[in-house]
């Protein structure tokens, strides 16, 4: 019984749902009477009859016109297998008795009650079909799964909603998260598995269905884009469609937008966003294989009766455009970094419409600490200007997260959660000794040290002195007293001068040189400075030793005034954040007049025809286009023929991300104009005029 759902059968889960019921069943912590799997809609009742009558015969064997021969059919035992009628028409009749010496009490249980009149029960049946006797009981089984999962069948995950949004030669698409949340009733698992990203030139997707069966028949289509899951459902699922395999994917990551930067600008596109199930394979207690290939969300796009392109929430019909005249493109001001965490945040434009102007907004991180190896903060995205929390307090589960796209962005947040040492950056700062330094932690010591080991997420810098004039190392140490020594320590991270160390003198001259080691110490596990060695907790180690390749009169050891340094992957912490600035799409002015020299008509010449005209399946030319390009926001297109004469005039008045206008090469006259050299003439009051010409061949 799934007491997440009220008498009206939905969840918070379920498409259509409307809220809590109002009769307060929802989440009352009992079955009520309408809830899934209770009562009436209990498809596992005890009590249940059960097939108790069966017979296959030729048509009007039995014309249920005669009660007691009806009676005596239908109350006999299902007849046996093997059973087999050629060349007629077949009747079939079932029967489930005696449920009529039982009623039900008011929570929809079998009492033993005579029924009354009028008294209705439910039943369910099943007919299945089969090539042969193996086929037969392999679709059983499925009829089988479908009834015991509440005739829940295996459905791919919900739709995603889906936003596009037209470019300069690029389409950007969008979408969200809802697909991720479906639960499959007939798996009962949450299946989800990936995305794939269809693109085509005509609303059927046709072109992309190139990937046929063992009979050369399309089956599958090809993706321009796919991102599934990183769990190592990958490759191609073992169950086929008549020898064509779906593709899982190859754990690329989860994304929710891409920009698809092969396209041509006039050229309609048709794009879909399926979501994907992983399907099913086991193994029966037979040991036979069985399974269910993926599944994948439909992706419909139907014209109205005029024409027009109607869309599915997880596709869409986009037209890529250059922009206006004096277009300014959206963008995110300077980056401002707090913190020592090595992670980085990269942020990428999706819709300039809804970019916020002058809007400062933060991602910062809470809830991790400096002691924390293999960290995983909780980030949220805040609107400084407007107090607005965009993305509330959120888990960073993997090394890379893709917020949702928020106020027009979206914020790609890389974050180090391994603490280690950084191989690349971890050398001599000033001075070059060649010795062999090994950063870490020395395994030589690890019985005494190793349990109370922890690795530090800060930098550090080790400055070598002249000899007695560096700090004391850390007192009652199995492998130290206290000594002095020839180095300063410092937290370059946290800006901490003088930080404790242990120091393993091998030969006791109080120089730090090949053979010894030395151990960062950082207090007790409560953070408290340590006193005692057996309470300290260590960090990392720094080990010299001699480059057998180099003679021993060339060896040279660290001297004063050189530094070592030792730099570290750092997870964020709580207080680092990101502070960045957006600025909206605009329109300059001056910009505008400088750009009256990139308008331009394409294709130019016109030959015949243009890629981006629609096919069609009526007798005849369909329509023919060829657009203005690069426009002012408002405009007046003049076409002349090379003699001075008008052939059409076209106003454009459009957003200033729309710089383009179509013509049907119709002249005013509605006639479809000759062939030959054509001068056009663009006003745009205030900003200035553009002439040039073009030529349409036939």
């Amino acid at each position: 019984i799934n007491d997440d759902v009220g008498t009206d059968g939905l969840g918070p889960l379920d498409e259509g749902y409307p809220g809590p019921d109002p009769d307060g069943t929802e989440g009352n912590g009992k079955p009520d009477q309408g809830e899934p799997h209770f009562g009436i809609l209990d498809k596992d009742e005890s009590d249940q009859l059960g097939l108790t009558g069966f017979v296959i015969s030729a048509v009007h064997t039995y014309d249920l016109n005669n009660d007691e021969r009806n009676w005596k059919a239908l109350s006999a035992l299902p007849q046996p297998h093997g059973q087999s009628l050629v060349g007629v028409n077949l009747a079939n009749h079932f029967s489930s008795y005696l449920f009529h010496l039982f009623g039900r009490n008011t929570y929809g249980l079998r009492q033993g009650t005579l029924a009354q009149t009028g008294e209705t029960e439910r039943f369910s049946m099943a007919l299945i079909f089969g090539m042969n006797a193996d086929d037969l009981f392999m679709r059983k089984k499925t009829v089988q799964q479908i009834y015991n999962a509440n005739y829940n069948f295996a459905k791919p995950p919900d739709k995603a909603t889906v936003k596009a949004i037209p470019g300069n030669q690029r389409v950007t698409l969008y979408w969200d998260n809802r697909a991720e949340l479906t639960f499959d009733a007939f798996y009962q698992r949450y299946n989800f598995e990936g995305y794939r990203i269809y693109r085509s030139t005509e609303p059927n997707f046709l072109e992309s269905k190139i990937i046929t069966d063992a009979f050369g028949r399309p089956t599958y289509r090809q993706p321009i884009a796919q991102f599934d899951l990183v769990d190592g459902i990958v490759g191609l699922h073992p169950i086929g469609v008549n020898g064509a395999y779906f593709y899982l994917g190859d754990d690329s990551g989860l994304q929710h937008s891409f920009v698809d930067t092969t396209v041509q600008n006039g050229q309609t596109y048709y794009y879909a966003v399926v979501a994907y199930d992983q399907g099913l394979t086991k193994t029966t207690v037979t040991g036979e294989f069985v399974g269910i290939p993926p599944s994948e969300t439909t992706s419909i796009i139907k014209f109205d009766a005029n024409g027009r392109p109607q869309t599915d929430i997880n596709t869409a019909v986009v037209i890529p455009r250059a922009p206006t005249a004096g277009y300014v493109s959206p963008a995110i001001g300077k980056m401002t970094a707090t913190g020592p965490g090595t992670g980085s945040l990269q942020l990428t434009i999706l819709d300039p419409d809804s970019i916020k102007d002058n809007h400062v907004f933060r991602v910062e991180f809470l809830d991790s600490t400096a002691f924390h190896d293999n960290a995983n903060p909780w980030y949220r995205l805040v609107d400084k200007t407007s107090n607005d929390t965009i993305v509330n307090l959120t888990r960073l589960q993997t090394t890379q997260v893709q917020t949702p796209v928020a106020r027009g962005f979206v914020a790609n947040i890389n974050n180090d959660p391994l603490v280690a040492v950084n191989t690349a950056q971890t050398g001599w700062k000033t001075g070059r000794s060649n010795y062999v330094a090994q950063v870490g932690f020395d395994s030589r010591f690890a019985p005494a040290y190793q349990p109370r080991r922890i690795n530090y997420p800060a930098d550090f810098e080790i400055r070598f002195t002249a000899p007695a004039q560096g700090d004391t190392s850390f007192p009652k140490d199995p492998f130290s007293i206290g000594q002095p020594s020839n180095i300063v320590m410092k937290n370059v991270t946290e800006n901490v001068d003088h930080v404790q160390f242990i120091f393993r003198d091998e030969n006791t001259d109080s120089l730090f040189n090949a053979g010894d080691a030395i151990f960062i110490v950082y207090g007790d596990s409560a953070g408290q400075p340590a006193t005692e060695s057996f309470s300290a907790r260590k960090s990392w180690s720094l080990t010299f030793l001699k480059d057998t390749l180099i003679p021993p009169a060339q060896q040279r050891a660290p001297q004063p005034g050189d530094v070592f340094r030792i730099v570290t992957h750092k997870p964020f912490r709580t207080g680092e954040y990101f502070d960045f600035t957006t600025q909206a799409p605009a329109f300059n002015q001056l910009q505008a007049k400088s750009d009256l020299s990139k308008i331009a008509v394409v294709p130019n010449p016109y030959v015949g025809a243009a890629s981006w005209e629609p096919a069609t399946t009526t007798v005849g030319r369909g329509p023919r286009l060829l657009y203005f390009i690069h426009l002012p926001r408002q405009c007046t297109i003049r076409i002349y023929t090379m003699s001075g004469h008008l052939v059409q005039e076209l106003q454009h008045n459009s957003t200033i991300d729309d710089g383009q206008e179509p013509w049907n090469l119709v002249s005013r006259d509605g006639m479809n104009i000759a062939y030959g050299v054509y001068v056009y003439h663009v006003d745009a009051p205030g900003i200035g005029s553009h002439i040039d010409k073009f030529a349409v061949i036939k």
